[in-house]
């Protein structure tokens, strides 16, 4: 037990003290909303696509230049008209506007309407400029019909729809697209945050020991230790340096939840709860050491760090297919799909985790899954064990599947 406790503690040293395992436990919160909520919100916010630069309009169909700036300025988008198009279009060349609109005589039966742009692929722009003139248009020929455009809008209003939300205890909560906007954000930042660190901590293991195999190093260490002891304290070790990066980031997530929030009146995402929180640490440990296992018996049995990769690809898979399938879980968290992914452990810490940030599944189903991954960890671990006893000590030749099964049937 001494011997296995200093091995944990080298290899909690080596990976705590590594400069960027500081630099991702302080920033990696940061980049995982960088770059799973940022970009859907720039893409879906016309005033942060045109990043406080006006759009230019010049129309020559009374009303439509009205209509658009009215449009835009309710989108925060500031709006300028103007009668000379060269000007304009420079304007756009070098940046300093978002765009141009273009209003020909005629529109919208003779003419037509333009959009100038810098990139051509500013879609979010142009695609509110087209509904925006779309609905004038509608108002034009409504006119020009000699039919009341006011008795027409109110015919065509859209008829009163809202979604409730069921709790268990039978209170009805009041759902819109933004709701399902945030659990997608919360569910995507949760479940990329539980891939990457994972993953990586899987790899540095398997990378870890391929090393020390190849440069003879791991004989050394076994004239001191077991195979099993230093198999395990590779994973405790960095299993705690986990943990300790779990803490960090939760505590961040408490603080906000629970005092920056409310001191600057932000609207926190309720699936940013302590509860949840604490599922998310809950699957990281069952991840971790189920992944951990499988990446210390495939280093082990690898020839070099190239053979680890192509040994574990179907390792990488197994979490690659929740990560697409995010926003098909969220819409149907109890889909046979989604329950039967949620409880086949090698999928079901990042599945479950969705299912819990977004509905209720029952008891039974998340005792289940937790009890699935626990028995998988259990089991992966024996035999991991196994390959890595023998396997550690191979080197000049690459082991072939039926020859690491042997090693599993070694007593």
């Amino acid at each position: 037990m001494r011997k296995l406790a200093l091995i944990v503690r080298h290899e909690f040293r080596m990976a705590a003290a590594n400069k960027a395992f500081v630099i991702l436990t302080v920033l990696g919160p940061f980049l995982i909303l960088a770059v799973t909520v940022l970009p859907t919100f720039v893409a879906n916010n016309p005033a942060a696509m045109s990043a406080g630069r006006p759009v230019a309009i010049s129309s020559a169909v009374p009303g439509a230049a009205e209509a658009l700036a009215a449009a835009y300025e309710g989108m925060g988008v500031e709006v300028s008209v103007t009668d000379d198009p060269r000007a304009a279009k420079a304007a756009v060349l070098d940046g300093s506007s978002a765009g141009y609109v273009v209003v020909e005589a005629g529109w919208p039966d003779a003419g037509r309407a333009l959009f100038y742009s810098k990139t051509g692929v500013d879609a979010t722009m142009y695609a509110s400029t087209r509904a925006i003139l779309g609905a004038f248009a509608r108002e034009l020929r409504i006119g020009a019909a000699g039919i009341d455009p006011a008795l027409v809008r109110g015919i065509l209003a859209d008829a009163p729809f809202e979604v409730l939300k069921i709790g268990p205890e039978g209170n009805e909560e009041s759902k819109t697209q933004d709701d399902f906007m945030e659990a997608l954000f919360v569910s995507l930042s949760f479940v990329m945050v539980l891939y990457m660190t994972v993953l990586l901590y899987g790899q540095m293991i398997g990378a870890s020991v391929v090393r020390e195999k190849t440069s003879k190093t791991v004989e050394v260490m076994l004239s001191s230790v077991t195979s099993r002891e230093l198999m395990f304290g590779k994973i405790f070790g960095l299993g705690l340096a986990g943990l300790l990066q779990y803490g960090v980031w939760i505590s961040v997530a408490l603080a906000l939840v629970k005092l920056v929030g409310p001191a600057f009146d932000l609207a926190v995402p309720a699936s940013i709860s302590p509860e949840n929180l604490g599922w998310l640490l809950v699957f990281f440990l069952l991840a971790f050491f189920l992944y951990s296992s499988a990446y210390a018996a495939l280093g082990a049995a690898s020839e070099d760090e190239h053979h680890l990769g192509q040994l574990a690809w179907p390792l990488l898979l197994f979490l690659i297919v929740p990560l697409v399938m995010v926003s098909s879980f969220i819409m149907s968290p109890d889909s046979a799909l989604a329950t039967a992914l949620s409880i086949f452990p090698m999928t079901a810490p990042l599945v479950m985790l969705i299912r819990v940030l977004v509905s209720d599944p029952p008891a039974w189903q998340l005792a289940l899954s937790v009890g699935a991954v626990f028995a998988s960890v259990v089991g992966m671990a024996l035999l991991a064990s196994k390959i890595f006893r023998t396997g550690i000590l191979m080197t000049g030749k690459r082991a072939k599947l039926g020859e690491i099964l042997r090693w599993v049937a070694v007593r």
